[in-house]
């Protein structure tokens, strides 16, 4: 149990660029989410994985399930499977299957969505739109890369991310290593103050703006964090004098 959950903790914090189907915008390079997360939203659809180490491999095949606690990647890898897979399947299909430990997987490739079915008993299910279900699990995937494309490096403290938040509000911004870039003008370098503001090199614009803009925000940041703090703490001492006082009153 406990190697399965130093695995899992490897594989979270791993990240593969998802290729998404013809059709589909591109994702920037940046753009990038777990392993984990990535597969299991890509559940029922067809994919080409490739292998790490010297035997290097690709891979294709439906995916059956991506089990965060064995982190384990289980593909069937059937040229054609002939019934559908989906999150919510209790029976897995016949066919050939095939198990990847998901640390081994550098990529993979979405290469088709979960088909239409071509049968159904259910007249409520003929009243899906199939396209627009294919389409939210596009979108899903592309949110989920953006929003760990929003996250900071590692050691990134929460009033920095908050910074970061504020600023990607009101202005085009992402994170370039361990710096903020806003605007593709300005680098805001740790420790994230405005006398860490500097200008790109070849590019233009209002310094002494900008600097004061992050000096605001901050400052915002940071009296917020603090208030959020006092009231969690105001919040915890209340029970636990509601608590004190019923235990008085019980015992007369």
């Amino acid at each position: 149990m406990r190697m399965a959950t130093d695995a899992k903790r490897q594989n979270a914090g791993a990240k593969v660029p998802v290729a998404l189907p013809k059709g589909e915008p591109a994702q920037p390079a940046a753009s990038s989410v777990p392993l984990d997360i990535s597969l299991q939203q890509a559940i029922g659809s067809r994919i080409r994985v490739i292998t790490t180490g010297p035997n290097q491999a690709s891979v294709e095949g439906v995916v059956y399930t991506a089990d965060p606690l064995t982190s384990l990647l289980v593909l069937n890898t059937s040229p054609a499977p002939p019934t559908n897979v989906n999150s919510a399947s209790l029976v897995a299909p016949s066919g050939a299957y095939r198990l990847i430990p998901i640390s081994q997987i550098s990529s993979f490739q979405l290469l088709s969505l979960p088909p239409q079915p071509t049968e159904t008993t259910n007249p409520v299910l003929n009243a899906i739109d199939i396209n627009a279900v294919q389409a939210r699990l596009a979108r899903n995937i592309s949110s989920q890369q953006a929003a760990q494309a929003r996250l900071g490096p590692k050691g990134t403290t929460p009033t920095d991310q908050a910074l970061f938040d504020a600023l990607s509000r009101t202005h085009p911004a992402r994170w370039v290593g361990n710096n903020m870039l806003i605007s593709d003008t300005y680098l805001i370098e740790k420790p994230y103050t405005a006398a860490n503001v500097r200008l790109v090199e070849g590019r233009h614009g209002d310094l002494d703006r900008m600097r004061k803009v992050v000096d605001m925000e901050r400052s915002k940041v940071t009296l917020k964090l603090s208030k959020n703090l006092i009231d969690g703490k105001m919040a915890a001492d209340n029970a636990s004098g509601k608590g004190m006082a019923a235990g008085i009153k019980k015992g007369g």
